[in-house]
């Protein structure tokens, strides 16, 4: 079957046959730590037995019936999300990407004649035409730039002054993975929320990997000064299946009839695993325990003398782990040493543990990740005399 997939994302050189809890094995034979977790769709790590026995019961049902026809754990999904902006409207999807091309149109919508678009340098908000036209990195949009709108970014700070009258949306990251894990801050958040609010322009939290608990509260905007009008939501939000949404204030409005749409968005197998994971959530104090956990985990590192690691920064179970060397040869090295991670820019490992991480797990992750850096130092060091 060689070159029968796409080369686009390269290879860590292991299939991964099956986890349990924070815990994954290779077809190599070995257990690894996962603070990769499928780039964080993993939220509540491998095989909970809540999200097992949902998906199993709602596969002896019906699999995909059709947004036109009734679903009872579609609805009672929709009141959650919705409920967290007060009698907020929901629309449901497949991904992250499309949780932000589904805000770009209803912005549109909402937003009469305005068409500027501020964003954040080092945002990331996806790979199709409308996400990329707000994603900052060029690398990304050079190929693409005669099919993508042209949003304009500034830094965080800079943003509440480039507002006016004529800004339709400014959208934004709570905390920023991709661009290096930058929680955005509070008296920044609010500067941003007050400047959207006096210019009557949307506020549009990108929580695709901030949100459903990973950074301490159900939305990462209540922790960082912003008041969103429109939130979206991806990963985790089905534990790992395709599943997204919009999340809007009711009182905004909504799009016109059948001007936009999803065949799977809200299919009954994501719905009802989705319901199952809210409420699992807020049932268990997921939250704090996010909260707690991933404090733990940046003080574990940060009191350690570990070589080539400058700042530690983060929220909840999202941790960005700055490095003096590139940031894919320490993603490889922890890998041969049992521990899976990702990078977040050229200088920083990130760690996407999940729910199902305790601070014991925390703890041998932190000792993997301090012998690693000493054996990656070590080998500088001989290599420069």
């Amino acid at each position: 079957m060689a070159g029968s997939l796409s080369g686009l994302y390269g290879g860590r050189g292991i299939a991964l046959t099956h986890g349990e809890g924070a815990w994954v094995w290779g077809s190599d034979g070995r257990r690894y730590i996962d603070f990769f977790n499928g780039h964080g769709a993993a939220l509540f790590g491998h095989a909970n037995p809540v999200l097992t026995e949902a998906l199993a019961e709602a596969a002896r049902g019906v699999w995909s019936c059709g947004a036109g026809y009734e679903s009872p754990a579609r609805e009672e999904l929709g009141a959650i999300l919705g409920g967290e902006l007060g009698d907020g409207r929901v629309f449901l999807c497949n991904s992250g990407t499309e949780a932000i091309e589904g805000a770009l149109k209803l912005a549109a919508v909402l937003g009469g004649k305005r068409r500027e678009i501020a964003a954040s340098r080092r945002a990331f908000h996806g790979r199709s035409c409308g996400a990329l036209g707000l994603t900052f990195n060029p690398k990304y949009r050079a190929p693409f730039t005669s099919l993508i709108p042209a949003a304009k970014h500034y830094a965080p700070e800079d943003i509440p002054a480039k507002i006016s009258n004529e800004t339709l949306a400014v959208f934004i990251e709570p905390v920023q993975g991709e661009g290096g894990v930058y929680p955005i801050p509070e008296e920044v958040g609010r500067a941003i929320t007050e400047s959207c609010h006096a210019h009557g322009v949307l506020l549009i939290a990108d929580e695709v990997q901030s949100g459903l608990g990973r950074c301490g509260s159900f939305f990462a905007s209540a922790e960082r000064g912003l008041a969103p009008d429109i939130i979206c939501l991806a990963k985790g939000l089905a534990g790992g299946m395709p599943a997204g949404a919009v999340v809007w204030r009711g009182e905004l409005g909504d799009f016109p009839p059948h001007s936009h749409g999803s065949t799977y968005g809200g299919n009954e197998l994501t719905a009802r695993v989705s319901l199952a994971a809210l409420k699992y959530i807020k049932e268990n104090g997921l939250c704090a325990h996010a909260a707690k956990t991933g404090a733990f985990i940046r003080e574990e590192i940060s009191r350690r003398s570990i070589p080539l690691v400058g700042d530690v920064r983060g929220a909840g179970l999202l941790i960005g782990v700055e490095t003096e060397i590139p940031s894919q040869d320490i993603v490889k090295a922890l890998q041969e040493n049992g521990l899976l991670s990702l990078a977040a820019g050229p200088r920083v490992v990130r760690f996407l543990p999940s729910f199902a991480v305790t601070e014991e797990i925390a703890r041998e992750a932190a000792d993997i990740f301090e012998r690693t850096m000493n054996d990656l130092d070590a080998r500088r060091n001989e290599g420069v005399a």
